[in-house]
């Protein structure tokens, strides 16, 4: 067999008495067979801002006064760029969105994801758009987030994603744990099911005496409880699901190298990238979020070893200047987010790939610069969604903000993936009241709908 057939993958699902649990197989194998494919989204966030200029393919500028609607055809990629040559036709460059209803300074958080302001000392206000997509598209695992962090810590929460009110969303920091959590169950000895099967008893006589108590409980205790419950529940039905994928992960789950226990945290952002593609390949999940650094992040596996906030602010290392790190950190982040495009494209689905089925969006928590205004959001996206997004390679600048034609804003863009998956809203996040009315800023990015 193929390994990298997704039909065939999704044929070696087997069931039984979890068939309920197994609904979004299920759903896979009949999408599959129907050509009616699922949907997928992957978001990688760094920190410290996101410099647009080297995203502009060469004899093009953003910043100006005019909506700028080139194709991509013909042009030169920057050179951090230059690995995503192979996907130029599935590539769009977005420059020119403002979010300054968002938190300025190192971080907004949750805002860059959930197009509000937000705090990292407070709860979530709202779900950010890649919890809203994970709870629209669900699967074993509804949403996993990765995390290249420093020491050893399994589970962090970096406070840019939550699926609702005082709802934030985990990430997985150490790889091996990672693995473990994601693909542990290929590597669990003697008889899985019976294993499973009593700890599912366990948690099912856990389940009930918490929904008891909850009955005894004032209103926002019983909230509280109910997130707490929610947790038992999919980790019981996820133990179900996990038992009959036995096949599918042992054939797609990635090698267990050097990377996964080395002491350079780039190498676990390497095997986060790798668990990531297996993970959306074998349909563990349909939304992946990367954080893949913070202001703390040392790039010493690719040779820069000052944090990534001294280098915000200036310094360089070695013979290398400030800029020269930023590039290489940038640089790194696309060749990763281009090996991830290129597994996603080599697995057919439907009338493609796995990739024409996906939307893989790097942008940062804090805009354009370390220490944000707001004022200028680039991104880019690797996908299209099967020809939702209106793209086969584009580049497209709206006018800068404080300039009369600027009214689009990062709330235009997480309003308009509302709309490529099928779940239209007028505006996802909150307005920029400077901009003037509520309405003139709420709808989709029209120019990139189909």
């Amino acid at each position: 067999m193929n390994k990298y057939d997704r039909r065939q993958i999704l044929r070696g699902v087997t069931l039984g008495a979890g068939a309920v649990a197994l609904a979004p197989f299920q759903r896979h194998l009949k999408a599959a067979e129907q050509r009616d494919v699922p949907m997928r989204f992957v978001f990688v966030v760094k920190s410290s801002g996101l410099q647009g200029e080297y995203l502009n393919p060469v004899g093009l500028e953003h910043g100006g006064d005019q909506l700028v609607d080139e194709s991509l055809e013909g042009k030169v990629l920057s050179e951090s760029m230059q690995a995503l040559n192979p996907f130029k036709d599935q590539l769009t460059i977005i420059q020119g969105l403002s979010g300054k209803m968002t938190r300025t300074g190192h971080s907004s958080h949750y805002g860059a994801l959930g197009g509000y302001k937000a705090s990292p000392h407070a709860p979530p206000l709202y779900a950010t758009i890649d919890g809203y997509l994970s709870e629209e598209r669900p699967s074993v695992f509804n949403h996993i987030g990765f995390k290249m962090g420093e020491g050893g810590q399994n589970v962090t929460f970096p406070a840019i994603s939550a699926k609702g009110k005082g709802q934030q969303l985990p990430f997985q920091q150490n790889p091996m744990a990672a693995f473990e959590n994601l693909f542990g169950s290929i590597l669990e000895g003697g008889d899985l099911k019976k294993k499973y099967t009593r700890t599912g008893n366990v948690l099912d006589a856990m389940t009930s005496d918490i929904r008891k108590l909850q009955q005894s409980l004032p209103a926002t205790e019983k909230e509280k409880l109910g997130h707490y419950l929610s947790g038992f529940e999919a980790l019981r039905d996820r133990r179900v699901q996990l038992v009959s994928m036995q096949k599918v992960l042992k054939e797609n789950a990635p090698d267990l190298d050097d990377k996964y226990t080395s002491r350079f945290p780039t190498h676990h952002l390497e095997a986060h990238f790798d668990m990531a593609a297996a993970a959306l390949i074998t349909g563990l999940t349909n939304v992946v979020t990367v954080h893949a650094d913070s202001l703390d992040s040392v790039y010493s596996g690719i040779g820069v070893g000052n944090n990534v906030h001294a280098i915000g602010h200036g310094a360089g290392y070695a013979t290398l200047s400030a800029q020269d790190c930023r590039n290489k950190i940038r640089g790194f982040h696309i060749d990763l987010i281009a090996s991830l495009a290129a597994k996603l494209k080599a697995v057919p689905e439907g009338d493609g790939t796995m990739l024409d089925n996906t939307v893989i969006v790097y942008t940062s928590d804090n805009a354009a610069r370390h220490h944000s205004i707001g004022d200028d959001w680039p991104m880019f996206v690797v996908g299209n969604i099967g020809g939702r997004l209106k793209s086969k390679g584009r580049y497209l600048a709206y006018p800068r903000y404080g300039r009369p034609n600027h009214q689009h804003t990062i709330c235009n863009w997480l309003t308009t993936l509302c709309h490529l998956a099928g779940r239209p809203t007028q505006l996802f996040g909150q307005p920029d009241m400077a901009l003037g009315k509520v309405e003139d800023q709420s709808g989709p990015l029209s120019e990139l709908l189909t």
